[in-house]
This record gives structure tokens, C-alpha cells and sequence, in this order.
């Protein structure tokens, strides 16, 4: 069914994003505009000279990072539990990214084993010298470092707590190399996740004005931009960090737009 809306919130645990929309976003739209560019006589990739196909290699890399770091920071911040920053390395210099997503599977099956209550988002990275890398959040019991490097039992492991990160979506992102995502990683997964980790919340048109009426007017927003977009026109974005959690256990439920905080 179509619908359309020029107000959208995401809610990601005590993090939440506003996007005020000068056009209406039609959400059937956008899916029909997209089939029938399909359709239109586009020009074939040969016809393009080096520098254009160069171009739009680097537009599409940036646009697929963007996209990722967004999904991975608000999955991060929705799911609060998971404070245990943790980095595997390998002994060996594995720069197979398909063989080293098998090791890493494995690791993931004995550690969900050994600790039933192990939720984890991991993000594959490539060393300088070519190797692979994972960082992982994670949430798990008190466990020696000796007894994790054992079940890793590829190389070296680093186990930190953020305890004292406001945002820990952000830093994580921010902490990842800028080339994170480069030509090794196209065509392949970008991170791995627990799937009881409970997603972001996204509330469109009115419910989205409500809860900005009931729970964001009164805040500073911590961060804010206006940028233009070829689809819906200028965008007016803030992000805003609130005090509690909006939705219990992370399910919308819109009569919470109408109770008191």
C-alpha cells in the first residue's frame, strides 16, 4: 500500500535522528522510479571512459559505506548490553577474507556454546599487511582473557569495556579505519551479528511528528545539518541523545505517544 510522509524518526535505544522533508517521500514511488530506471535506456559501462567509470566506482564505494556505518552505529546503540570491545587477530598472515570468515564462524559457534547469553556485531577489517581482522562488541559474562584467546585460538585477542562512551555506535565507527570498506569486502558481507540484537525503530508522518512533539522539543539537538537531496529535495536532520528509553524492549507501540514520560 502506498503511503507518504514528510517526517521520519529513527530511535536507536536512547539515540534518536529526525529528517524533515521539503517533498513528500511515497514510499511505492521511490520502488516504481527505481524499476523503471531499470527500464530506461542507460549507457553501457564500456561506453564510459576511465575517468567517468572511476567515478562512479568512488560514488558507489562512499555510498556503501556511508549506509553501513549508519546501520552498524545504530545497531550498536540499540543494543546497549553489548559494552566488551574486543579485537581477534591471527597468527597467520590469512588475507582470504573467505577463509577467514570460516575460522571466525567457528570461533562465534564455540563461544555461543560455552555462553548461552553471548550477543556479538562484528566487523571484518584488513591490516596494513594484508591480514585479516575482526573487532567485535559484544556482550558476555566475566570470562579470564586466557580462556577466550584459547576458544580464539588463532593468535592474539584485545578485550576492553566502554563503559564510560556516551555513544557508542559513534565511536566504534569512528574508530574503524577510513578504508574499512575497500574492493576485498564488494560483493561480500560487511559485518556479522547476533539476531536476537534488537534493530532501530523507524516511525514515519504523524507518529514521527508526535513523538518529536512529546519527547525532542524540549532537547538540544546534538548534532544538526541541512543538506540537499535529488529525491526529496532539502533535508533538515538532528540527532538528539534522550535520557530514558522511549519503547520497551524495543517494540514500537504507539500508544506510548500518548502516555506520560
Amino acid at each position: 500500500m502506498a503511503y507518504s510522509y514528510n517526517s521520519k524518526i529513527v530511535v536507536s535505544g536512547k539515540h534518536a535522528e529526525s529528517y524533515n522533508y521539503t517533498k513528500r517521500v511515497w514510499r511505492e514511488f521511490e520502488k516504481k522510479t527505481q524499476e523503471s530506471e531499470k527500464e530506461k535506456p542507460q549507457k553501457e559501462p564500456e561506453q564510459l571512459s576511465i575517468k567517468e567509470q572511476l567515478k562512479l566506482q568512488k560514488q558507489k564505494q562512499q555510498y556503501s559505506v556511508n549506509r553501513t556505518r549508519t546501520e552498524i552505529r545504530r545497531l550498536i546503540n540499540s543494543n546497549p548490553q553489548i559494552t566488551k570491545f574486543m579485537t581477534l587477530t591471527f597468527a597467520k598472515n590469512i588475507t582470504d577474507l573467505k577463509e577467514a570468515n570460516y575460522i571466525f564462524n567457528q570461533f562465534i559457534k564455540r563461544m555461543t556454546y560455552k555462553y548461552p547469553s553471548f550477543e556479538y556485531l562484528a566487523i571484518p577489517e584488513f591490516q596494513k599487511r594484508g591480514a585479516v581482522h575482526y573487532h567485535i562488541l559484544c556482550k558476555m559474562p566475566f570470562v579470564h582473557f586466557s580462556e577466550i584467546r584459547e576458544t580464539w585460538g588463532q593468535g592474539n585477542i584485545d578485550i576492553k569495556r566502554l563503559n564510560n562512551v556516551d555513544n557508542i555506535g559513534a565511536y566504534v565507527c569512528k574508530y574503524l579505519s577510513k578504508d574499512m570498506f575497500d574492493e576485498r569486502t564488494f560483493g561480500k558481507k560487511k559485518f556479522f551479528r547476533s539476531q536476537t540484537l534488537k534493530q532501530p525503530i523507524e516511525i514515519t508522518g504523524w507518529m514521527a511528528q508526535k513523538f518529536a512533539e512529546k519527547f525532542l522539543s524540549f532537547l538540544t539537538p546534538t548534532f544538526e545539518k541541512t543538506f540537499e537531496s535529488e529525491w526529496v529535495g532539502e533535508v533538515e536532520y538532528k540527532a538528539f541523545k534522550l535520557d530514558f528509553l522511549p519503547f520497551k524492549d524495543g517494540v514500537f507501540n504507539r500508544s506510548v505517544l500518548f502516555k506520560s514520560v
